[in-house]
């Protein structure tokens, strides 16, 4: 398995519905999918379960989301690792290109350029823009990660406190835009507590 790919879900079932229908073709033997139901027992997800996907439900909504990536990271046995946010959307050869990358070359982490609600494109050729600290810019490798998790008690700035653990080693980009991050959505934790 060369990568697998973690989605924290919490109440965006349209959004999510609207991310899987593009993202479940994408998916090949060497990828796999995980979907981290925190708390919200949307088993309308389930009818997505196959031999590529899983849907694990947690039992007690954490409140961010480092509880349900560190299930998903525990539960997943890819080479790499990349995170979705679940109301967030990814572009149609996104699996292409990120397999292309780890099958081309060998890296610890590697950014992928975004855009802003579909619009504002965000190319990186070396590092994000200082005030991006998140993790769904970017593929990890599992060795590099090792034991280190996101810490379950912060609801704010997790990502940036994972990152300054695990960024570490060979660096690659991917030029091409594969993420389209919605900051605009009310209820996200981005707006309800600022960027995460």
């Amino acid at each position: 398995m060369k990568l697998s790919i973690i989605i924290p879900y919490h109440n965006t079932i349209e959004l999510t519905k609207t991310l899987l229908a593009v993202l479940t073709p994408q998916l090949t033997n060497e990828c796999e999918l995980c979907i981290v139901d925190d708390d919200v027992d949307t088993h309308e997800l389930d009818k997505y379960k196959n031999s590529n996907v899983q849907i694990i439900h947690h039992k007690k909504n954490s409140g961010c989301a480092g509880k349900p990536r560190n299930t998903g990271i525990d539960n997943t046995k890819g080479k790499y690792i990349a995170f979705i946010d679940s109301d967030d959307m990814i572009s149609n050869d996104y699996i292409k290109i990120i397999i292309d990358k780890i099958n081309t070359k060998e890296f610890d982490y590697c950014y992928m350029s975004w855009q802003y609600n579909g619009s504002t494109k965000v190319i990186i050729t070396d590092q994000p823009p200082k005030d991006n600290n998140c993790v769904w810019n970017c593929i990890y490798k599992r060795e590099t990660i090792g034991k280190e998790r996101f810490n379950e008690q912060m609801k704010i700035a997790e990502d940036y406190d994972f990152n300054i653990r695990v960024r570490k080693g060979v660096k690659e980009n991917i030029t091409e835009v594969l993420y389209s991050y919605n900051n605009a959505r009310e209820g996200s934790l981005f707006n309800t507590y600022g960027e995460v």
